[in-house]
């Protein structure tokens, strides 16, 4: 695969990852701890981005960064700030995040699409692969241009996806929401994506682009002592599953770095 960085990043704002013991011993790995960190879950305030995002900016390597829930998909706007060339969005997500906001224009999971599309000079268009196609029928007209939805219950073939991107250089952004449930279990609506599909869309985007980084999204959030309810328990299981299943294909690799862990 042609992938620019290949390290591993934990970040913790939920303590998701405390409980994927396997994921985390099985890929050294940089931690940064954000648990302490007020104002990150939904909505981000200007305050904590712009702390998240100097923590990101001083990782050496940021191939693959898991994030934790959908709660905090706006993260992966802090790391295509940091791309300096042309290039595209690759979105694996059954929800746009294209809104512009419902708290004036402030950040938040749902509308980390629109502030990238608007602010980051660099972003050139953006490939949705997940949402019902008419999930934009509310954006504006200027940010629609630069955006293509397509449906996962009707995938591109590779080709299909390699022809609409302008860019030599991409960002793949993965909400495990896109999979069908088997896959994964998030705190919002689930989509239709096979495994097999998505890595065959994957596969074909690393060998063809550059990939400037990957971010991994749609842990269950827990509360505290959940973790110890059966039912909670098995969706961890299963989400650690699929996280391994992706950072080894994404990497295919073994990363000798050793582990480092950031405070927030």
């Amino acid at each position: 695969m042609t992938l620019l960085h290949h390290g591993i990043t934990f970040l913790n704002f939920d303590r998701t990852y405390e409980h994927q013991e396997r994921l985390t011993a099985a890929f050294p790995h940089q931690w940064i701890d954000f648990t302490e960190l007020r104002g990150t879950s939904l909505y981000c305030s200007p305050e904590a981005f712009q702390s998240i995002s100097e923590k990101l900016s001083a990782l050496p390597d940021k191939g693959l960064t898991f994030i934790g829930s959908g709660n905090y998909h706006y993260v992966a706007l802090a790391l295509m700030r940091e791309i300096h060339k042309p290039f595209t969005l690759v979105l694996f997500d059954h929800h746009t995040d294209l809104n512009e906001g419902q708290i004036g224009s402030l950040l938040s999971c749902g509308s980390w699409v629109h502030h990238a599309i608007t602010g980051v000079p660099n972003l050139e268009k953006v490939i949705i692969i997940g949402p019902n196609p008419l999930a934009d029928r509310s954006v504006p007209e200027s940010v629609r241009r630069q955006t293509v939805i397509l449906p996962d219950d009707r995938p591109p073939s590779e080709q299909q996806l390699l022809s609409l991107i302008p860019t030599d250089t991409i960002q793949i952004s993965i909400d495990k929401d896109v999979f069908a449930s088997r896959y994964a279990k998030t705190n919002w609506s689930h989509g239709k994506l096979t495994f097999d599909v998505f890595q065959q869309l994957v596969q074909a985007l690393s060998v063809s682009k550059g990939v400037e980084s990957t971010d991994v999204c749609g842990e269950w959030p827990i509360r505290p002592h959940e973790h110890f309810n059966p039912k909670t328990r098995q969706w961890l299981s299963l989400n650690e599953q699929t996280n391994m299943k992706i950072a080894r294909f994404i990497l295919q690799r073994k990363n000798r770095q050793p582990n480092l862990t950031i405070g927030a």
